[in-house]
């Protein structure tokens, strides 16, 4: 499955993140202790994610070109020469047409108010709780946009031409995705990802 190494990935830094989030209800309350301890976590989490991100778009545009005929060795070498770090975070400071924001600078956002909630908040582990469930969102969420972007990308450096959208065709496929099943487009109107969560896939028409 084209979301599989995704998958592995988010469920990687959800389990490490859960246990960066649970120490930060053990740090001390005063002011300097509470930002260095979140601003430790976000940022060690923005490291981890993009190198995860990283790990996920070399697979995921290698594998597309497979599927777009270019042969192995090839297409390793095309993958190793177009998915760097730098991709990464020319992506991560790229607005995403799904979550509507700018990867890094969302993460700072949310660094910033959780250091300020958690300076007034009576029920701090409250709010520790609630911010790994806005920033597990947006770590998956990215995670399945890297999928979307290096297929993509694979695809425009092979010469595809056309891509045709496939949903995953179950009882989950949403009223925004269905009517793009098998629909053909040209690759420079490949429509993005419909929404959060979206898993519809892009395959090449050769």
């Amino acid at each position: 499955m084209i979301y599989d190494g995704a998958d592995k990935a988010i469920k990687e830094m959800n389990r490490l993140n859960l246990k960066a989030f649970n120490r930060l209800k053990l740090a001390k309350w005063d002011e300097i202790s509470v930002i260095r301890a979140v601003g430790k976590v976000y940022d060690d989490s923005v490291k981890l994610a993009e190198r995860r991100y990283y790990e996920i778009a070399l697979e995921a545009f290698i594998v597309a070109l497979y599927q777009a005929n270019v042969p192995p060795p090839e297409a390793t070498f095309i993958g190793n020469s177009t998915i760097t770090a730098e991709w990464v975070l020319e992506m991560l400071e790229d607005p995403d047409p799904v979550t509507l924001y700018i990867f890094l600078t969302e993460a700072d956002r949310k660094k910033q108010r959780l250091i300020e909630t958690l300076a007034a908040a009576q029920n701090k582990n409250a709010e520790i709780d609630k911010a790994l469930r806005y920033w597990t969102m947006q770590v998956g969420q990215y995670a399945d946009n890297t999928v979307y972007r290096a297929r993509l990308e694979a695809f425009r450096q092979a010469g595809v031409e056309r891509v045709r959208w496939v949903t995953q065709e179950d009882n989950r496929v949403c009223t925004d995705c269905e009517p793009l099943n098998g629909q053909v487009f040209a690759i420079e109107d490949a429509p993005p990802p419909q929404h959060y969560g979206c898993r519809c896939e892009l395959h090449c028409v050769l």
